[in-house]
């Protein structure tokens, strides 16, 4: 997955503010739609739930009607506008065409499910549930009637679940807009029955928007069914769907959300009425633990990069002291005051000279050695932790650096004060190098 934009909103809005009714705050359309792609597609569907019960969440200041979210598409690239739900002609923002969203969402809706697709995913799921002996009643396209007169659905295939959870299964194949959604959800939380989206393929660099808001809005959860997925039920007897599911990750450029899955039969899957939602693996509650450690690699990536580039900007520098005291780590007030031991420690680690001009590794130890011998004994450390005694050796052709071992041994061993190492940078080689703090806290308990 590519990294967030710096903002979601389009260049030119026409409508530039937006007011909570909760709040009665005047919100910029850019603060309004924001950078965090997850927490926009949840406020897409809140407003398209907000509208389908006519309590407006944000309006247009200017004509006081209610918006929606809409995207904007160029290529692989999606920004968002908001766009009023009905054109009164009393509105300097004119955000819709003739034609209305609920024509357009009904030609597209209702022409997809008279596709030869479309058909046959609701025959495969039809046929998976009636081999799962804990649903009863499996019905392809039976209406649905709601408790208020007049008010119904017809779901693709609905079944009910163990005697006491009435699914309605809803096929995607193209787009169906966010309105249709959000009524299906508001119908079937009504009715104290559960709504599962299920599609026929997904592609995780270019998911369509439909896709995007019903998996950001059910747990980053999303589910396929295919001729494989009704093979597996046959065989498990069981309704065996296709889960994905979204996790973080640590790439080149940071932290992202890559994608996960198996194939899971549904009893293994929560099912939430109250949320409509139904997940496998529930990453909302996900181990904070496991946010922090990729959060933490992250940072110990930009921090190392930043430091082999040896800009030092006293800017950066105090963020980066920010960013690891929260995590309990203390670094000093100045760059200059760690330069010995990162130089020597990234050194180790990279295998060549960071930090200093020297031309080769084994100078750079050399410097350890005769300039910052409070640092000798984690460069130590980090030539043990890293494998470079052959690389110290290769380069050691006049065994002047063999010399110099033999004669700070001694040193070392009487814990000679002049090589004490300085202990306030505990934390931090134990956070940026735990390979060599591993065998430093040995050495201490020794």
């Amino acid at each position: 997955m590519s990294r967030e934009p710096a903002n979601y909103c389009v260049e030119d809005p026409e409508i530039e503010e937006v007011l909570d009714m909760d709040s009665g705050e005047l919100l910029p359309v850019r603060d309004a739609i924001g950078s965090d792609f997850d927490k926009l597609m949840r406020l897409r569907m809140e407003l398209a739930e907000a509208n389908q019960t006519e309590e407006e969440k944000y309006v247009c200041p200017v004509c006081g009607v209610g918006v929606y979210l809409v995207c904007r598409r160029n290529g692989d690239e999606k920004r968002f506008f908001f766009r009023h739900r009905s054109e009164s002609g009393n509105c300097p923002a004119i955000t819709r065409g003739e034609i209305t969203k609920e024509e357009i969402e009904a030609r597209k809706y209702n022409g997809a499910k008279e596709s030869r697709a479309h058909i046959r995913m609701k025959e495969i799921l039809f046929e998976s549930i009636r081999r799962d002996p804990d649903f009863s009643d499996p019905q392809v396209e039976k209406v649905w009637k709601g408790m208020e007169r007049g008010t119904w659905r017809k779901p693709d295939v609905s079944a009910v679940w163990r005697n006491s959870v009435r699914v309605a299964f809803e096929v995607q194949l193209s787009t169906t807009f966010l309105h249709v959604i959000a009524q299906r959800r508001l119908f079937y939380r009504e009715q104290g029955g559960l709504v599962c989206w299920v599609f026929k393929t997904f592609d995780a660099e270019a998911a369509r928007l439909t896709q995007d808001d019903i998996f950001h809005n059910n747990n980053r959860n999303l589910f396929l069914a295919s001729e494989e997925t009704l093979r597996a039920s046959g065989e498990r007897s069981a309704l065996i769907l296709d889960c994905r599911w979204a996790e973080p990750r640590l790439g080149a450029d940071g932290v992202s959300w890559g994608w996960n899955g198996r194939q899971a039969p549904f009893a293994e899957l929560t099912l939430d009425t109250g949320g409509q939602r139904v997940f496998l693996v529930d990453r909302e509650s996900l181990d904070i633990s496991e946010l922090q450690a990729v959060a933490s690699e992250e940072l110990k990536r930009r921090f190392s990069a930043w430091w082999a580039a040896q800009s030092l900007d006293e800017e950066s520098w105090a963020s980066f002291r920010t960013e690891f005291r929260l995590r309990g780590v203390s670094l000093p007030r100045w760059p200059r005051e760690a330069s010995g031991l990162l130089n020597a420690l990234y050194t180790a680690k990279a295998g060549r000279v960071v930090g200093w001009d020297h031309p080769k590794f084994i100078s750079a130890a050399h410097t350890v050695a005769g300039s910052h011998k409070r640092v000798l004994r984690a460069f130590r450390a980090a030539l043990r932790a890293y494998g470079r005694a052959d690389q110290i050796a290769a380069e050691d052709s006049e065994g002047r650096w063999a010399r110099k071992v033999s004669g700070y041994k001694a040193k070392l061993a009487a814990r000679d004060p002049e090589y004490e190492r300085n202990r306030n940078f505990d934390s931090l080689i134990a956070f940026l190098f735990p390979d060599v703090w591993s065998i430093l806290s040995r050495e201490d308990e020794g």
